[in-house]
């Protein structure tokens, strides 16, 4: 009885321990919403809706029909739930990273250097991006960037497989608006795997001007900053746990636009059905 107590014991002691320690290893919300915020993810998801709402007036002036555009990008906006997305995201980082990683991470993006990169990344998430981006365009056509310039943009571009990343988001969107479809219309017998082998192949037409759109992009977003600041901010994604950061933010971003998509494009498959 004795040697069965004491195992007992020894048991319940280890295993209190072990709790104690993942209890303490555990990323707190509180963390990820510090995480969301300083990241830039939190400004990149209150954007949309903006950036939606300029698309809209766009199509207002080209479409063939603008009452009929204009119904499906308040469907669009309407799907959007700005709390609900942003819990998908929060969910997902929270599963990916362990306390330690998190800690590391809120440390760099606390950094004057970071602060500085995220609040000028902010300016793709502005609702006039469009327009300031072309005027920027024009003017680089007068004043083109130096060549180290190029070579550190094109670095930090592929550093980062932005070009992967985007067309992840792209991807996700897709795959979003045929569940929505199938959901409003399960009796088409819709291949999603043929669409997604179409879709697929317009990625591959589609990436060499998606590289040069995204460094145009990169030239106009980190305008203000130097090349050596450019160069410091590579190394970051250059290491595992930058790596992993951005792979698990797309991801989660992914997720969340996967979930829009499928109730927008339901939405819009029921209204335009009836």
């Amino acid at each position: 009885m004795k040697q069965i107590s004491s195992f007992h014991f020894i048991l319940f002691l280890l295993l209190s321990t072990f709790s104690q320690l993942s209890s303490a290893k555990s990323i707190s919300d509180q963390d990820v919403k510090q995480y969301m915020a300083l990241s830039g993810v939190d400004s990149a998801l209150n954007g949309i809706p903006a950036q939606m709402g300029a698309m809209g007036q766009q199509m207002q002036m080209t479409a063939e029909d603008p009452a009929e555009a204009q119904k499906v990008m308040q469907l669009l906006e309407s799907s959007w739930q700005q709390q609900e997305v942003e819990q998908i995201v929060a969910n997902h980082i929270k599963t990916k990273f362990t306390a330690t990683e998190m800690q590391s991470l809120l440390t760099w993006l606390n950094s004057d250097l970071a602060r500085r990169i995220k609040s000028s990344e902010e300016k793709a998430s502005a609702a006039n991006f469009n327009q300031e981006f072309m005027q920027y365009m024009a003017q680089l056509q007068s004043t083109p960037p130096t060549a180290e310039r190029v070579k550190v943009i094109r670095t930090f571009v592929e550093t980062t497989d932005m070009i992967d990343h985007t067309v992840d988001i792209v991807m996700s969107v897709a795959k979003g608006t045929i569940k929505g479809l199938k959901a409003a219309n399960p009796q088409d017998e819709v291949s999603e795997e043929a669409v997604m082998a179409q879709i697929g192949q317009m990625e591959a037409m589609m990436r060499p001007a998606l590289e040069q759109q995204m460094i145009m992009v990169s030239y106009y977003i980190y305008d203000s900053l130097t090349d050596q600041e450019i160069e410091q901010y590579s190394q970051f994604y250059q290491q595992p746990l930058g790596k992993k950061e951005l792979t698990v933010m797309y991801d989660g971003i992914g997720q969340a636009l996967t979930h829009w998509s499928t109730q927008a494009f339901s939405k819009i498959a029921n209204e335009f059905s009836e």
